[in-house]
């Protein structure tokens, strides 16, 4: 088995912090509130949810074809130790000072009936595979193996895996206010008794 650089290490440190921080929030959810969508077009938690199983997901498809024609194509080894944690900074994609319409491809299904354990057992699964991708190919240069993003523009493989830990983070912040605003809401509909 190839050792595991220090950038990598670096990465899946990152990515278990966002992802612990996930369960921690997903834990605390009163499943009541769960599919409870507070105003007209936005996502329920479990709409969250089931969108962060959706894109990561489809990341791990997109990293699993791009680096096997890589490989196929003679892609070099990795020679660079460099940290590439800081190289989506510029998009503070764990920020939500803009709304971003997700393409439909990874928009939950208006009638989202998954549960948070789904999504969350979706999420275990993908997440094992998008490590063991990374580290089954740490050998090879995955900062040249570029995929365009949609609104990030090109990204290479590294930068994808970054990406799917802050956009984690950016949907636990959403889901934390869908939570309090739902909350909210239920308070404001109970009977007066």
């Amino acid at each position: 088995m190839n050792r595991i650089p220090e950038k990598l290490q670096e990465l899946f440190s990152y990515m278990d912090s966002t992802r612990a921080a996930l369960i921690a929030t997903a834990r605390e959810m009163n499943p009541s509130f769960a599919q409870i969508h507070p105003r007209d077009g936005m996502w329920s938690a479990a709409d969250n949810l089931a969108h962060l199983a959706l894109v990561e997901g489809n990341v791990v498809a997109l990293m699993t074809k791009s680096i096997a024609e890589a490989r196929a194509a003679g892609i070099g080894a990795d020679t660079s130790d460099a940290s590439f944690m800081s190289s989506l900074d510029r998009w503070r994609v764990p920020e939500n000072e803009m709304k971003v319409i997700a393409p439909t491809r990874i928009t939950p299904m208006p009638d989202n009936e998954r549960t948070i354990d789904d999504s969350l057992a979706s999420l275990l699964m993908s997440r094992e595979r998008l490590r063991d991708i990374l580290t089954e190919n740490c050998d090879v240069d995955l900062s040249s193996v570029k995929r365009p993003h949609p609104l990030l523009r090109d990204l290479d493989m590294y930068q994808w895996a970054l990406f799917v830990a802050q956009h984690e983070e950016r949907h636990r912040r959403q889901i934390e206010r869908t939570l309090a605003e739902a909350t909210e809401r239920a308070a404001e509909c109970a009977p007066i008794v």
